[in-house]
């Protein structure tokens, strides 16, 4: 196992690297050789990589997001489904080389810096966390992509403007279509928060009942992490409600899910770094206390069968 995960670790930027190229050579030739094996290789690349992510899961017997670099290799492979998904149900290839880029960076981050298996959270071995936290990771990339398109539509939009006719003009679809794949992949964010939410309170309230009633106390509805995130979903919600029957389209439509993504990120960072939460799993002790048979998930020091992450 220790050789598959080393190898998996070196190989997957490459192929990463070897996706992006076939997107930036669609992008600028339009050739129809990347064209017509772009997307097959990319499926099969993230194939790869959700096999690599299932072969760590079980050799470090827990979900592989116990650090920011296993959270970049995770990223990266959601960011990777989210687009192919919307490729595929739009039938548009030209604009993968700017999440295949993003992917190929956050991969590479994750594979030239991670040199052991990092101390994690036992709790990311419990199925009802584990759960909440995939879905979670997949809801707020759908919506980091639906950022990415607004951005494209607003650049475009711009030099359309202008009547700068370059290569974005040429290789780019229509406004409409950037617009539909920006509220296409919020379509697909906002039923994936919504069902990570739920998992959140059913673990919660399962896991009340099976820590030391001071920090069960803690364990609350009301932690800032679970608003701003259901006042996330409501307002998302909104978006699409607007869209769907009260006309809003084009310009309006896009600021507003740029200038949407801007608040989530600066909201989380706030709640992150000076609002308490019992979220905060990143200590080592306080994730212990937390799990009241800690001793039976203590992580393992890296041993030949767990290195290679």
């Amino acid at each position: 196992m220790t050789v598959a995960l080393s190898l998996t670790n070196v190989l997957l930027p490459l192929l990463y690297l070897v996706v992006w190229v076939l997107y930036v050579w669609l992008f600028r030739s339009d050739n129809p050789l990347p064209r017509r094996i772009a997307s097959r290789f990319s499926a099969t690349v993230v194939l790869i990589h959700l096999g690599t992510l299932a072969l760590r899961t079980r050799a470090y017997d827990r979900l592989p997001l116990g650090s920011k670099l296993e959270f970049a290799s995770a990223l990266a492979a959601a960011l990777m489904v989210t687009y192919l998904y919307l490729e595929r149900r739009r039938r548009v290839k030209q604009t993968g080389f700017l999440v295949a880029g993003l992917a190929f960076a956050l991969q590479f981050v994750s594979s030239a810096f991670s040199t052991s298996v990092p101390e994690a959270s036992p709790l990311l071995q419990d199925p009802g966390y584990a759960g909440h936290v995939v879905l979670v990771l997949l809801a707020y990339t759908a919506l980091t992509v639906s950022f990415l398109y607004a951005i494209l539509y607003l650049v475009l939009a711009r030099q359309l403007g202008r009547h700068q006719f370059g290569l974005l003009f040429r290789r780019l679809p229509s406004l409409e279509v950037l617009e539909r794949m920006s509220v296409g992949a919020v379509e697909l964010g906002v039923p994936l928060l919504f069902l990570s939410l739920s998992l959140g309170h059913l673990w919660m309230y399962k896991l009340a009942d099976r820590v030391d009633p001071v920090l069960a106390a803690g364990l609350s509805p009301w932690d800032p992490k679970i608003l701003i995130s259901w006042v996330i979903l409501l307002g998302y919600s909104a978006g699409l409600v607007g869209y769907r029957f009260l006309g809003w389209r084009g310009r309006r439509m896009n600021v507003l899910a740029v200038t949407a993504y801007v608040v989530v990120i600066v909201a989380m960072g706030l709640v992150q770094h000076f609002v308490p939460s019992f979220h905060d799993f990143r200590q080592r002790q306080h994730a212990t206390m937390m799990w009241p048979v800690a001793e039976q998930y203590a992580e393992r020091p890296p041993t030949a069968e767990g290195g290679g992450e």
